[in-house]
């Protein structure tokens, strides 16, 4: 009971403002490798914890936490919750379960589990901590992204919302400021780090473009669709990219995108045999974090073929391959 004491004592209207978002009846949340993934319409009070979870977790490495809001290939009603850590990566794994606990907890119960979590945690609740707040195209991230704001504003911590972003940008970004990187800890700085490495790999290979052909992108309807037209203007002079399925064009991640082409073993809208025969295509997913490619051949029937993970690396191999031989 000394616990909860101290944190109520901390922040007198903790109780009162958790009993406006109760949890969902119900309803037992769990936190997994690509965090909370619900119908967004039951998630006001978990994203509202997770701020919270995420200023004790910032307290506690004394560095700044990411929270992304997005449910990536999932239907357009849906909305999720992925923290990321100081390094880019994800939540250390000995973290989900209080993520688990919290997000479970009745109003009344929540005091005393944040006060499990600064004591199994060592966490002091003075020093400076702080969130970055990156969020997909669904109608519900805008509300979502604002409770996360406000429950870590609950607990005095700092807030920064970048706004629209793909998973991997917010992973970066979060990652390029824990390193001290200020070049490259920001959006712009991811496009300036993915080009540079770009033209890095294409040292010494035909300056030619037309001769690569353009790349198609299917962007899901999602957030990758609005961003990578700016990562394309940054590579003209190497690449031509076309984006298709773009925001506002249809719903995210229907009948288009990487989990509905690798899955269902089908093209996405958008494209077609005949019109798109030997031009190179890709599929991202609705937060930007998953690609597969494919391709019709150039054949009369122009025959879809699917381009996946493990296809991919096994490209890879053999060019690596190809040039350690030389």
């Amino acid at each position: 009971m000394a616990g909860r004491v101290g944190i109520v004592a901390k922040y007198p209207t903790l109780v009162d403002e958790l009993k406006k978002y109760p949890p969902p009846e119900g309803v037992k949340l769990k936190y997994g490798t690509a965090g909370f993934r619900e119908k967004a319409a039951i998630l006001d009070s978990t994203f509202f914890r997770m701020g919270m979870l995420g200023i004790l977790r910032s307290r506690q490495l004394e560095k700044t936490i990411g929270l992304m809001v997005t449910a990536s290939h999932n239907a357009a009603p849906d909305n999720g919750i992925k923290m990321v850590d100081p390094d880019g990566g994800m939540l250390d794994a000995s973290w989900e379960v209080h993520a688990y606990n919290l997000a479970n907890a009745t109003a009344e119960e929540v005091p005393g589990v944040l006060d499990a979590v600064i004591e199994a945690e060592g966490i002091s609740l003075e020093k400076f901590g702080s969130i970055f707040v990156g969020k997909d195209t669904r109608a519900s991230s805008e509300k979502l992204s604002a409770l996360a704001r406000d429950g870590a504003l609950l607990l005095a911590g700092n807030v920064l919302d970048f706004g629209l972003q793909t998973t991997p940008q917010l992973h970066h970004i979060v990652r390029m400021f824990n390193f001290q990187k200020s070049d490259w800890a920001s959006e712009e700085g991811y496009y300036a780090m993915l080009a540079e490495a770009y033209e890095m790999v294409l040292a010494g290979a035909d300056p030619n473009k037309a001769g690569r052909g353009k790349l198609v992108v299917d962007g899901a309807h999602g957030v990758g669709a609005l961003k990578m037209p700016v990562m394309a203007e940054k590579l003209t002079a190497f690449l031509d990219i076309e984006v298709r399925n773009a925001v506002g064009a249809g719903e995210l991640n229907h009948l288009c995108g990487a989990e509905h082409v690798q899955k269902g073993r089908v093209p996405p809208a958008g494209v077609a045999a005949g019109v798109d025969n030997d031009v190179r295509l890709c599929s991202l997913d609705g937060d930007s974090d998953r690609i597969v490619y494919h391709f019709f051949d150039g054949a009369a029937d122009g025959e879809w073929k699917l381009m996946d993970g493990d296809k991919i690396a096994a490209l890879i191999a053999s060019f690596l391959k190809v040039c350690t031989d030389k």
